[in-house]
């Protein structure tokens, strides 16, 4: 059994390359990939350690990066890259807007929403927050939630769930809470040449996700046609047993190559374990066996 789409505490995983690494041995994983947002420090940690002192499986090299699609944001793996040459791919790619700029930005716009339905929140410069690892959404949603009086100026069902504000508020154009954040990251066609040019392959990551796309299927068949991608992420933590054999047919159809992994967060994401997802999770070894083809 293999994961391939995990985070460190190098993005917002809440465990660091070496627990990982232990964790991974201790449930027999045969192959594992680290695939941080935006950034390859676990791999700098990972030449600097004996590695099979903690896990004697095999790692493939691994990136999540956020991609602009029309006015969306999609996510896409690259895999088996040269970390060294996404590094300075990556530093080309967004210019002088870093990662935290971008959070910054966000959650100021989250601010003025607030403002606009009189909601009650510390001041956004005394929130203590790490802009390279942490969302602005997440840091928003849990300032909101600290004051009970704001409950009765949201929709229920936001209260209740921070994916419930992700899905349906703050990614849907026209809901309470929208912002086109798009217009910050590099377009999809950038992303998947700058994986290539890194010696990578690239996969649209958990289509099924995006609750800002309506036909998922169709807009995953335009994207294939229009883009020069490599594969999609088949197996997911949260996908259905239909879900993930109509994506395996269509890569199939499409001569396209199958990943998958649980996008294991630790602590950050309780209800989903390394390996096995929400439980159910197996991702076959052979997939990975014709990547070098």
């Amino acid at each position: 059994m293999i994961d391939l789409h995990i985070h460190s505490t190098y993005s917002d995983g809440s465990y660091s390359v070496i627990e990982i690494l232990k964790q991974a041995e201790n449930l027999k994983l045969n192959t594992i990939s680290i695939t941080d947002h935006e950034t390859c420090e676990a791999y700098k940690e990972l030449n600097e350690i004996n590695i099979k002192e903690y896990y004697t499986g095999n790692i493939i090299t691994g990136i999540e990066l956020k991609a602009q699609y029309t006015d969306k944001i999609i996510d896409v793996l690259g895999y088996n890259i040269d970390p060294n040459k996404m590094i300075k791919y990556l530093n080309e790619c967004y210019g002088s807007l870093t990662r935290e700029q971008i959070q910054e930005i966000q959650l100021e716009e989250f601010y003025k929403y607030a403002e606009e339905y009189k909601l009650k929140l510390r001041p956004i410069e005394e929130l203590e927050w790490n802009k390279k690892r942490d969302w602005a959404s997440i840091v928003f949603y849990n300032e909101m939630k600290q004051y009970e009086e704001n409950k009765d100026k949201l929709p229920e069902d936001l209260w209740e769930l921070f994916k419930n504000f992700r899905n349906n508020y703050y990614k849907i154009k026209g809901k309470m809470f929208y912002i086109n954040m798009s217009k910050y990251y590099p377009s999809l066609d950038k992303i998947i040449d700058i994986i290539h040019k890194s010696g990578g392959i690239a996969f649209i990551a958990h289509i099924y996700e995006y609750s800002s796309i309506d036909n998922k299927n169709e807009t995953l068949n335009k994207i294939i046609k229009e883009y020069n991608l490599d594969g999609i992420e088949c197996y997911y933590s949260t996908f259905t047993d239909e879900q993930t054999k109509y994506l395996i047919e269509f890569c199939k159809r499409n001569d396209l190559l199958i990943s998958g992994g649980s996008d294991y967060h630790g602590k950050n994401k309780k209800d989903i374990n390394l390996g096995i997802g929400k439980g159910k999770l197996e991702v076959p070894d052979e997939i990975i066996y014709n990547w070098k083809k």
